[in-house]
């Protein structure tokens, strides 16, 4: 009985490998960008922030110099009990600024604080970046036009600003740029719905209302984006649209970060599962899968280690070693090109390993969730 148990259960990883591994093939062909609109929808772009004093000026600046008529963008800082000069900075580049002196902490709470405050217009669309993000001009006229195009949620391409400030920043970055092919264009490229990401995301006003806006959960961007789904609507993945954002450069802080993550992502789990498995859509089944899944450099390490000790045990509680080597080298070299298509350059490449660092922290980051009970604000350095 126990012997069928692990049997049953590496079938399933691999299942779970042979899918990842399949839908990211989707990710090879580019999307093609919407046609240039009118550029004239209105963009409330609504920044959250607390003690990012260090940071902010910098996308402030950057939506000073958006390529996008002025008078039809109104951008406002949430000053969430900032104790730093966070809110003279966002009114010294000509922002409104909303302030926030109590409530649950965290960035879903802060923003459904802000929209109870200051409602979208019914033909207003909802921008949010963070304070620590850089965008180019060219990006509020992108969104627009991917909304004109019919699009009600969008997410923008998610790029690291500090790849060089460590191996963990690099190992991050590396991360990222296979999963932005890999997963998200991928699902865009399917037809079904990429995941937001809590910044660099837009949704109209329709939307956001009719699935009933920002919740307090701890990773509001994978609670709103399976309400979506839910809803039988999607998130659009422009891959073409990248916003920048600094990673954490130690153990530490990347640890309380991903142990955030994977709280809500269990809380999310639990609220939701059941609906997306009874809804019969295939773009909700594979909302379910993500929401189970662990990590897939997690899911890789693994099918490494099994690899390993079926070749030196040559156990009949394990498949074969042949077939995990396969599998785990399908898992580990699918990446690689992904990542040279979109131009990551081959120095880096050749620290492709660094995502390991990534994979050893999923163990630890699952205890420490169990412990949290709260928002943790990710500290930039700027």
């Amino acid at each position: 009985m126990l012997r069928a148990i692990a049997l049953i259960a590496q079938f399933a990883l691999l299942a779970l490998a042979g899918y990842n591994a399949v839908t990211a093939v989707w990710g090879w062909p580019d999307r093609a960008p919407a046609h240039k609109g009118p550029r004239r929808r209105r963009l409330r772009v609504v920044v959250p922030a607390h003690d990012e004093e260090t940071v902010i000026t910098g996308i402030l600046t950057d939506l000073d110099r958006a390529e996008y008529p002025a008078d039809q963008v109104k951008v406002w800082v949430i000053d969430d009990r900032s104790t730093d000069h966070t809110a003279d900075i966002a009114m010294g580049h000509g922002a409104n600024v909303a302030r926030r002196v109590d409530g649950l902490a965290g960035k879903g709470a802060a923003l459904a604080w802000y929209l109870a405050q200051h409602p979208l217009d019914a033909d207003e669309s909802l921008v949010v970046f963070d304070a620590d993000n850089r965008i180019g001009g060219e990006v509020l006229a992108r969104i627009a036009d991917e909304l004109d195009a019919g699009y009600e949620a969008l997410q923008c391409y998610l790029d690291v600003a500090n790849p060089d400030d460590s191996l963990l920043a690099e190992a991050s970055a590396l991360s990222y740029w296979a999963g932005n092919r890999m997963v998200q264009l991928a699902r865009s490229n399917l037809g079904w719905s990429a995941d937001l990401g809590g910044t660099g995301m837009a949704l109209t006003a329709d939307l956001l209302e009719q699935v009933g806006g920002f919740g307090e959960s701890l990773t509001e961007d994978q609670e709103l984006g399976t309400r979506i789904v839910l809803a039988g609507r999607r998130v659009e993945w422009l891959h073409d649209v990248k916003v920048r954002d600094e990673k954490p450069t130690s153990v530490g802080v990347a640890l309380r970060q991903r142990a955030r993550w994977t709280a809500g992502k269990r809380a999310a789990r639990r609220a939701h599962l059941g609906g997306l498995l009874r809804a019969r859509s295939p773009i909700a089944w594979d909302q379910a899968v993500r929401l189970v899944q662990p990590g897939r450099t997690f899911v890789a390490l693994v099918s490494g280690v099994l690899t390993a000790l079926s070749a030196i045990l040559g156990s009949p509680w394990l498949l074969p070693w042949p077939v995990w080597g396969t599998a785990t080298l399908i898992q580990v070299l699918e990446p690689i090109p992904f990542l040279a298509r979109d131009g990551v350059p081959p120095v880096r490449l050749l620290r492709y390993p660094l995502l390991t660092l990534l994979a050893a922290l999923w163990i630890p980051v699952r205890i420490v969730s169990r412990r949290v009970d709260g928002w943790y604000h990710t500290p930039h350095g700027g």
